[in-house]
């Protein structure tokens, strides 16, 4: 497993060091790869590679190398598992302090970050988890493209109500933390068409069958885990057939 400290938590690292708070520090980076593991954990159990973690200011990333058209029932508990993690980590912190084993002033401020990383985690802003967890319960209603699509929309709106609501308490690391995440928002506004073309290329080189039929008119309305029938004109077309088409032609 390889463990990644993006630049600009070293800087934040480094402001804590400075100030005296590196308690602070050890707690908040305990918190961030207790989660982590969660995700890696959890993958791992499902024979899904995982290239790194990378811990950022605001939290970690686990860089996940699973297909895009895994059961959407584990790419959620993939998802879920390091808020899941995270918590059974509180769980334990907490009796160690009812043991007097820790003291109550790191408790206090384990509880601090323990549930603003949590709640920050489970905003839906690409790439944290609840993104995540919300383009999963979409893909099962709303073809998979148009979920890519909402899932920058709603980082979008959430990032602005974010701000709107939080302009007169800003500082230089939430700055800092808004611009590493409006970066991978524009990174991944860029790669959705790439994506897409994957999630089509895997169906078509992996032929999975599935329980589930629907009928769209045109490939660009494709769902996950369902299996398509495309409508051209008067006639139908088998999601097989319209893929090779796709592929053949390029």
């Amino acid at each position: 497993m390889k463990i990644e400290f993006h630049y600009t938590y070293i800087i934040i690292a480094l402001s804590f060091i400075i100030t005296g708070y590196f308690s602070n520090l050890i707690v908040f980076t305990s918190i961030i790869i207790i989660h982590e593991l969660g995700h890696y954990i959890t993958a791992k159990l499902h024979s899904i590679e995982v290239n790194k973690i990378i811990i950022y200011p605001y939290g970690g990333l686990t860089q996940i190398n699973s297909p895009i058209n895994t059961k959407i029932s584990i790419d959620l508990k993939i998802a879920i598992s390091g808020i899941v993690f995270q918590l059974i980590y509180y769980f334990i912190i907490y009796i160690l302090y009812k043991n007097n084993i820790i003291r109550e002033y790191i408790f206090e401020e384990f509880t601090t970050y323990n549930f603003s990383i949590l709640f920050f985690n489970i905003l839906p802003i690409h790439p944290l988890d609840g993104s995540k967890i919300l383009n999963l319960f979409l893909s099962k209603m709303l073809p998979y493209k148009l979920t890519l699509k909402l899932n920058i929309l709603v980082s979008l709106i959430t990032l602005i109500i974010i701000f709107y609501i939080n302009y007169y308490q800003f500082n230089y690391t939430t700055i800092l933390i808004i611009t590493i995440i409006l970066d991978n928002i524009v990174k991944y506004y860029k790669e959705i068409n790439y994506i897409f073309n994957k999630f089509l290329l895997e169906r078509y080189l992996n032929k999975k069958i599935y329980k589930k039929n629907k009928t769209i008119n045109k490939i660009e309305n494709m769902y996950k885990e369902k299996y398509h029938l495309i409508k051209n004109k008067n006639h139908y077309i088998t999601e097989k057939q319209a893929l090779k088409d796709r592929f053949y032609r390029k």
